[in-house]
């Protein structure tokens, strides 16, 4: 099977260009955190009100004293110097102000405990201000010391600072104008909990990994926090990583050091010396410059340290383009929140659920410095938030356009677009600009286009730029396109696995799957590892109890349309040749059945017979070596039973190739008992009883032969029965219709006079008199006359046997008349009639 490929969109237009925002959801824990290393950050007293939660963040301040409220910051959040002025005359003393007030917004935060945060820890400098008074802090720092700010080589430092740094990730950079925000009214109790966590984090837990798949909105999450007036940070450094020219983590320090010396001179002039002294830091080691421009500044200058807590906000660290490098961030920043609990600083993380980074977090040693906000995909909030934000935007372009009906869009249109999107954002979004997009047509017939992609109707027209789903398309490309070359053959089986029709009746957990695609546990991680985003994938130590799932059905419509992804030119028959070649394999290692004792035989299509095979060479992959208490034989018996619901759901589809001599003679020897509703014997009977195959059949030992005695209809109660009749017009021109008119079941095909007559008919023996009378006369007419007549016959191994009894109409001598009846023989007659089953 070749490994696959996928069409990279191409270059997008400008009208189409992909929005800067990441996909963002809370939500089944995907990796569980050991014990210890998550709390909820909001306490369970505190019942968020959605309508209300943002008002609620910061305290009300009718009742504050004068002394208890901070004076204005400025718009970095560190005042200068020169701000701190000694007054004339003695006066009564000011306490140390509370410097967390948000650097974007003049807001004030009280020092007293308000009803929805608690009080933050003070990072007291003793040996600052000791016994002095009647002096006034103007703004939200207190950095003494004076500075030129015009200062030449201050100016020359900055620009050489500025040239190591990413360019554009801060979160105000030009290059991410506009940037991703959350829509008004949404997300608001993440939105909460984010900032209730930066304002009372204390001790060693001062980081938040914010997780969840691509698409649901954490950059737009992070945005806003870093945006809200009610950010309780004295300041703020962001890194948006973006495989869009921001991914070399070997700057992220530096990225955030250089937007921390914009804000604080104090600051900037502490890494300035260290790198005069030094200037090889600037391209030394991740880890040194951690060292240098992180930690000692903050923890070994006391203003630095007691001047409040600031943010650091880094988005995306998942496309970081060194996974390495990934990983070395996290463990500096965790070491600095265990090792030094009293730093100042607070880290906000985004990220996929990458395996390497998730297992970071799984890390016992790591537990006590995070708490983890996962963003699921298909929770009540985020559909509810996606319902709104979609409500919201259509209700603005109908305003902005003259085109559309007042009553423009339907509601019923609206829902179907709301529930194709689910939590997604990146969907919804997607859907907003196509369906905004002037340049092509109006609302109503983009609206329309894309309900006709929810509906699955072909688009072969549409240019794949064009595409409704072209900005979602190219984020699935790109998270493709990480797929190491080496492991995409088993990456591709398990999205053909995914994109199989197994009609409710498919692999039950993640074990089994990888055992019916003959993988070990290190092949599937490894074509699962760049997939995170799109796949929820169990961790090993659950994959007995959960199965891989798609976080969003639109992965698939994208994988499934070639024109879109270029994964498959029929991805409907690739998957289904995989299906068998797994099916097929399983069985051909059990050709004899299988016996394990006392395990369950009975499943959903009836009761396998034992043996006399063992089954121990059906292959095992992923076998219970790691002491989990799971029975081998038991994984064998399922991918048996896998297997055979495969053919069974092939052969019921009409799949040719299912409608094969293998696959009869495994659906006709296996059972002792069939579930009818599943796989009726019927279905067996018709395959086998083909004219055109008959030979063939034969040859193979499906068809035999028993004598026309052995057919007892005396035996057959309640048995349907299928008749067909034939009579070609060129031969009986004046032959009357023998079709009884007072039978109560119908014919199928041909019987106009003066044509071909070539009908079908099916009955129940005891209800319809006179056909079964004309099969009983002619019965024991042949038994009479020709008693030793063979007669073609399909036995199965569950004691029932499909006899065709076919004669020319002794009325006329030309019409043929073709009764199919099933009836059950004792074991000794079918062992005379040279069955083997």
């Amino acid at each position: 099977m070749p490994a696959f490929s996928f069409h990279r969109p191409r270059f997008l237009r400008s009208r189409r260009s992909w929005p800067s925002s990441r996909l963002g959801i809370p939500g089944r824990d995907m990796n569980v955190t050991p014990t210890g290393a998550s709390h909820p950050s909001v306490p369970r007293n505190h019942i968020i009100d959605h309508q209300n939660s943002t008002d609620r963040l910061v305290a009300d301040y009718s009742n504050a004293q004068p002394s208890q409220v901070l004076q204005p910051v400025t718009s970095s959040g560190f005042v200068p110097p020169n701000a701190i002025r000694m007054p004339e005359a003695p006066g009564p003393a000011v306490p140390e102000p509370n410097l967390l007030a948000s650097s974007s917004n003049h807001n004030l935060i009280p020092r007293q405990h308000s009803d929805h945060y608690s009080p933050l820890p003070q990072h007291q400098n003793p040996a600052m201000f000791n016994q002095a008074q009647n002096f006034t802090v103007m703004g939200g720092s207190f950095f003494a010391g004076n500075v030129t700010h015009n200062d030449l080589s201050s100016n020359q430092f900055m620009e050489k600072l500025l040239e190591k740094t990413i360019p554009g990730a801060e979160f105000d950079s030009s290059a991410r104008d506009p940037p991703p925000r959350c829509h008004p009214g949404t997300r608001l109790a993440i939105l909460d909990r984010c900032l209730y966590f930066i304002h009372n984090c204390d001790g060693m837990r001062k980081m938040r990994w914010v997780v969840g798949a691509a698409g649901v909105g954490k950059s737009a999450l992070l945005q806003s926090v870093v945006e809200s007036p009610k950010l309780a940070a004295s300041c703020h450094a962001s890194v948006f990583f973006s495989i869009n020219g921001r991914d070399d983590g070997s700057e992220a320090v530096v990225t955030i050091s250089y937007q921390l010396a914009v804000k604080s001179e104090l600051y900037r002039r502490l890494i300035e010396m260290e790198i005069s002294r030094d200037p090889s830091l600037l391209r030394s080691s991740m880890a040194k410059q951690f060292l240098k421009f992180i930690v000692e500044p903050f923890l070994h200058n006391p203003q630095l340290n007691s001047a409040g807590r600031a943010l650091i906000v880094i988005d995306g660290l998942d496309e970081c383009k060194n996974p390495r490098t990934q990983l070395e961030l996290l463990r500096l920043i965790s070491d600095l929140c265990i090792e030094h609990p009293s730093s100042p600083l607070v880290w906000l993380i985004a990220s996929r659920p990458e395996t390497h980074i998730t297992s970071f977090f799984s890390r016992v040693n790591v537990a006590p410095a995070y708490e983890k906000e996962e963003i699921a995909v298909d929770s009540d909030e985020a559909c509810a938030d996606v319902e709104r934000y979609l409500r919201d935007k259509l209700t603005e372009i109908k305003k902005a356009s003259d085109s559309v009906d007042p009553r423009w869009p339907e509601e019923r249109d609206l829902w179907k677009l709301a529930n194709a999107a689910g939590g997604l954002f990146a969907y919804a979004d997607t859907a907003v600009r196509y369906i905004d997009d002037a340049s092509v047509g109006s609302p109503a017939s983009q609206l329309s286009d894309v309900l006709n992609v929810i509906d699955d109707h072909p688009t072969t027209d549409v240019p794949q730029e064009d595409h409704p789903m072209a900005l979602l398309d190219a984020l699935y490309a790109r998270i493709l396109s990480n797929v190491p070359s080496k492991v995409t053959m088993n990456t591709r089986k398990i999205l053909l696995a995914l994109t199989f029709d197994w009609a409710g009746v498919g692999p039950h957990n993640f074990v089994l799957l990888c055992n019916w695609l003959g993988m070990t546990p290190d092949e599937a991680y490894a074509a699962l590892n760049h997939l995170r985003s799109v796949l929820y994938v169990p961790r090993r130590d659950e994959a007995y109890e959960e199965n891989l799932e798609l976080f969003h059905k639109s992965f698939m419509d994208y994988i499934s349309d070639f024109r879109r992804s270029g994964f498959s030119h029929d991805i409907q028959h690739d998957g289904l040749q995989l299906m068998a070649q797994c099916a097929f394999r399983v069985l051909n290692e059990a050709p004899d059945g299988i016996d394990f004792g006392d395990v369950n035989f009975i499943f959903s299509y009836g009761t396998l017979r034992r043996g006399p095979g063992t089954g121990g060479n059906i292959s095992v992959t992923w076998p219970d070596d790691e002491g989990i208490g799971r029975d081998d034989n038991e994984m064998r018996l399922g991918m048996y039973r896998l297997s055979i619901r495969v053919v069974a759901k092939g052969m019921k589809r009409g799949d040719p190739t299912f409608q094969n001599a293998s696959c009869i003679l495994i659906l006709s020897t296996l059972f002792e008992e069939y579930n009818g509703l599943y796989l009726p014997l019927n279905l067996l009977r018709n395959l086998a009883f083909d004219d055109s195959r008959r030979q063939e059949f034969m040859a193979h030992g499906i068809l035999k032969q028993m004598p026309v005695k052995a057919v007892d209809v005396s035996t057959l109660k309640d048995n349907k029965v299928k008749l067909q009749f034939r009579r070609p017009a060129t031969i009986a021109t004046n032959l009357s219709d023998p079709w009884y008119p007072s039978c109560s079941h119908k014919r199928e095909d041909k019987w106009e006079e003066g044509d071909d007559q070539n009908w079908l008919t099916f009955f129940w023996l005891h209800q319809c008199t006179l056909c079964q009378e004309r099969l009983e006369r002619q019965l024991e007419d042949w038994k009479t006359r020709l008693p030793d007549h063979v007669v073609p016959n399909f036995f199965t191994s569950t004691g029932y046997c499909c006899v065709e009894f076919r004669f020319v109409d002794p009325d006329d001598g030309i019409s043929e008349w073709t009764y199919w009846l099933r009836m059950k023989l004792p074991a000794e007659k079918r062992k005379m009639y040279r069955s083997d089953v």
